[in-house]
């Protein structure tokens, strides 16, 4: 409970020093810091959100484990032979002391906990900064929605796992309390809190922004959009999609450019995005690095995947050959993120593009029976990545597949595969397998972490997840 309180202390000193220079020197003991000892000027609360961008970079969030573990859990990865980081999720041999969940949750509820000290401010903005105030409010707002979004996904059971979604969620946490030991709230109050969070972020921000690394209006709206798909509201997921995609604000790349744009990063169909730069780029350790054989090189494509796309697919350029491997790994490599040389790390991390969008409003109208809506989504997507795709004719179940597979294909290695297989109630089955796990059936325990043991230890209150 330690880490993840008072550390959360800690990192709002630390980026208050980042932005403050001297004057962090003179700051008291991280024990006794409180909201007004460091939130008085419009500046701290700028310096203070853009420390909120800063955490969602780290490894064990956007930077790496999330899309990661969220994908190796899945069929479209393989592993290498010489794989090590997350192979045991990849493998379903997770375990509550291990340092991905545990750092995992204290990552996400030091976010928490900074966001919150900007929501929780008795700071009254001057009427000439009042809508400048007011976006970055409704900034901390979005990015407490998806924390919340992101703990429940992975800790707790999809939405639909219970009829009510009355099973365990996470703790929800909205004043910093040292003595505070949480209980679990349910996953449909979590839910709950994640939409009230969006919308409040929505009545709040009016700025567009300059770059898709932050937080706007269309974001929170088209991260509603896979809330809402999450949760099998269709009505509400394709009213989301369908404001986002009619503003104009966002136009898919096209296909010659469409394999730079998350080297490039804040292309016209990014909406929101972890910016990296050469300044605070990982290396090394960066997403792309556990791909890349001048990386980790932990990880390749599964032939399923590698067989949703023939050559004419734009997309087929996300891969290329590896004279190295050889045998049952294949000699296909991953090269999503190709940064390298002095730009090593520098890849955006897309949190969400224009090109879910589509695919969350056509899969919300396939399953709400609204084939020919559903059709149109789905060829605009298949056909931006191959002009001579022909259109799309399934119906009913036989479309819902279609769209499932090209979200395999438009999403890969970004972190969506586990979701789209547990909240569509499907069986994980690997063919093209090299690991010691090929098939897992829904529903299963381990599809979602461990609660971690240091939490538990602490926290009399709070409950493990079954099969831990």
């Amino acid at each position: 409970m330690k880490k993840l309180y008072i550390s959360s202390l800690f990192a709002v000193m630390m980026l208050f020093a980042t932005s403050c220079g001297e004057e962090f020197l003179d700051l008291t003991p991280q024990q006794s810091i409180v909201n007004e000892d460091f939130l008085l000027t419009y500046s701290d609360f700028e310096a203070a959100i853009v420390g909120a961008y800063d955490q969602m970079q780290l490894a064990d969030w956007y930077g790496r484990y999330l899309p990661l573990v969220a994908d190796v859990m899945g069929e479209d990865v393989k592993q290498n032979s010489s794989a090590n980081r997350a192979s045991e999720w990849a493998e379903y041999r997770g375990y509550a002391d291990h340092f991905i969940p545990e750092e995992f949750w204290a990552e996400i509820y030091e976010e928490i906990n900074i966001v919150n000290s900007i929501i929780n401010s008795d700071f009254e903005a001057p009427e000439a900064i009042a809508t400048d105030f007011n976006q970055i409010l409704g900034e901390a707002y979005a990015i407490r929605a998806l924390a919340y979004f992101d703990l429940v996904r992975i800790f707790s059971q999809h939405y639909t796992y219970t009829a009510d979604a009355s099973h365990p969620g996470v703790p929800i946490v909205l004043e910093f309390d040292l003595q505070s030991r949480p209980a679990r709230s349910t996953v449909a109050e979590v839910y709950a809190q994640v939409i009230s969070d969006f919308e409040q972020a929505i009545s709040l921000m009016s700025i567009t922004p300059s770059t898709s690394g932050t937080f706007s209006e269309a974001a929170a709206q088209a991260l509603l959009s896979r809330v809402y798909l999450y949760m099998e509201d269709y009505d509400m997921a394709e009213s989301y999609a369908t404001q986002v995609i009619s503003s104009g604000d966002y136009s898919l790349v096209p296909a010659e450019s469409y394999a730079t744009q998350f080297l490039d990063g804040n292309s016209s169909e990014s909406i929101f995005e972890i910016v990296y730069t050469t300044v605070d780029n990982p290396g090394s350790d960066h997403l792309g690095g556990m791909y890349k054989a001048t990386g980790y090189g932990d990880y390749l494509p599964s032939e399923d995947l590698l067989a949703l796309m023939d050559e004419n697919d734009i997309r087929s350029t996300l891969f290329l050959e590896d004279e190295n491997l050889g045998g049952i790994y294949g000699n296909i490599r991953v090269n999503k993120y190709p940064s390298s040389g002095s730009a090593l790390g520098t890849d955006n991390i897309p949190v969400i593009r224009l090109s879910e969008v589509y695919l969350n409003r056509a899969e919300a109208r396939a399953k709400s029976g609204d084939d020919t809506g559903a059709q149109e989504d789905l060829n605009t997507i298949r056909q931006r990545a191959n002009s001579a795709a022909a259109t799309v004719t399934a119906t009913g179940d036989a479309l819902i597949t279609e769209i499932l597979n090209e979200r395999r294909v438009e999403l890969c290695f970004e972190g969506h595969r586990l979701f789209d297989l547990t909240r569509n109630k499907l069986d994980m089955v690997r063919n093209d397998c090299t690991s010691s796990v090929c098939e897992v059936d829904y529903p299963n325990d381990r599809f979602i972490f461990a609660i971690p043991n240091a939490e538990i230890n602490v926290n009399a209150n709070m409950t493990q997840n079954d099969g831990y």
